[in-house]
């Protein structure tokens, strides 16, 4: 006898939902990206390999690259305004070896080279709370108070991880602030000084290094860290009383989350290689999307609610692109533009949601299909009027002939616009 899937299909007219995406742009460098900041909703730099430190003036919308007079791998990029800014570079190849302090106090025209002893020691992380005060960590760490002419070597306790690596510092205010890092596959690490930097105080926190965090304030810190073998999870970590305390959440998603930066304070994204991570209710519950074109991306920042910008793998750069709030905004000059949005939720248990919009009236067809490219149903096929719409797909498990866990792609036609995404149903 031949089974039929039986799945409740409900499709409505949106007329108000929030929903975002994000669209590649052109890059002038071929180089790896590792880190993006912006000081303004103008001005912003992405620094990486083989020396690359590339600059935007426009809000992103053109990137040029500029003379660093070095092919050493560029690691961490620091920002006070538009003029001061800091970068670590790593000599390799050439004594003395190390890390050289790159500085520019022109936006990035000139940078000035100056080699940070001891030698041998690779820093990973640089901060600037001021002109004058600063620090720079990565197995040991060292503060200036003169904005860099001398620097004293701070302390850490006696905790068997409190060696371990600095990863990325923040400080909340001239004597708070918190650094992360740890060993992949190894701990994963959260220190917090009281006295800007002289003193920090070691918390093992997850079994693997964590990249970056966020604050939201001086007693509400977030992070995520992950498991580069795809055997566990990733992590979520919370404190809510300053860092004295920490809460550790295994997520059912695998990546490794190397940035992390919030909309507003319930919407945060974290840069996770091919996917990015994401929260609508302040990081209690995350989930993933795939980047455009399978970019790989390891930073992510935004300078306000409507610009955020990422980084990555070959040079790659993302902007963020607000989708309006109402059809009605829509007929304005953020006019809507063809586009499939990734379900939601992601995996899911039976119930999900699919979003899409068309710029113009035409045939639109909504379709799912297994991984082999069988049919498995069709959620829409016919004429819809130019706007926003969502479909709920439903699985009826009483049917005896619902179907089964996996990955499954969903495709959308409309007109000569075609687009598929996959999702994962999960039982």
């Amino acid at each position: 006898m031949k089974k039929f899937l039986i799945v409740k299909i409900f499709i409505v007219s949106i007329t108000v939902y929030s929903q975002t995406d994000w669209i590649k742009i052109n890059s002038p460098t071929n180089n790896t990206l590792r880190k993006i900041v912006f000081t303004d909703s103008l001005n912003g730099w992405a620094c990486g390999l083989n020396g690359t430190i590339i600059h935007t003036y426009d809000s992103g919308q053109n990137w040029h690259t500029q003379n660093t007079n070095t092919t050493n791998h560029i690691i961490d990029i620091y920002f006070l305004d538009n003029l001061k800014g800091w970068a670590l570079c790593w000599e390799t190849n050439n004594p003395p070896y190390g890390t050289y302090i790159l500085k520019t106090t022109n936006g990035g025209l000139n940078w000035i080279p100056e080699f940070f002893p001891p030698e041998g020691e690779y820093f990973r992380t640089i901060f600037f709370l001021d002109e004058q005060f600063g620090l720079i960590g990565a197995r040991q760490t060292y503060y200036t108070t003169d904005g860099g002419f001398s620097w004293n070597i701070s302390q850490r306790d006696s905790d068997m991880f409190a060696n371990l690596p600095f990863s990325q510092i923040k400080m909340w205010n001239d004597s708070l602030g918190f650094a992360c890092g740890g060993v992949l596959d190894n701990a994963g690490i959260i220190w917090k000084t009281t006295d800007g930097g002289r003193n920090w105080k070691t918390n093992a926190i997850s079994p693997d290094e964590i990249f970056d965090f966020y604050i939201f304030d001086s007693l509400n810190i977030l992070a995520l860290s992950g498991d580069p073998e795809y055997r566990f999870g990733v992590g979520l970590i919370r404190s809510s009383d300053g860092g004295d305390s920490w809460s550790y959440e295994e997520l059912t998603i695998n990546a490794v989350c190397r940035g992390i930066d919030f909309r507003n304070e319930a919407e945060g994204w974290s840069a996770a290689g091919l996917k990015f991570l994401y929260t609508t209710d302040g990081g209690t519950n995350w989930f993933e999307t795939e980047t455009p074109d399978s970019s790989e991306i390891y930073d992510v920042v935004f300078i306000n609610e409507t610009k955020g910008f990422a980084c990555g793998q070959n040079g790659v750069l993302l902007k963020y692109i607000p989708v309006p709030n109402s059809l009605a905004d829509e007929s304005s000059s953020d006019r809507i533009d063809y586009q499939l949005f990734q379900n939601y939720p992601n995996p899911f248990n039976l119930v999900t949601k699919i979003i899409w919009q068309s710029p113009v009236s035409g045939w639109q067809s909504l379709k799912i299909y297994d991984v082999l490219g069988n049919e498995v149903v069709t959620l829409a096929d016919e004429f819809k009027p130019a706007g926003k719409y969502e479909v709920k797909f439903t699985i009826d498990q009483n049917s005896g002939s619902a179907i089964p866990s996996g990955i499954y792609i969903y495709k959308l036609t409309a007109g000569e616009f075609v687009s598929s995404k996959k999702m994962l149903l999960i039982k």
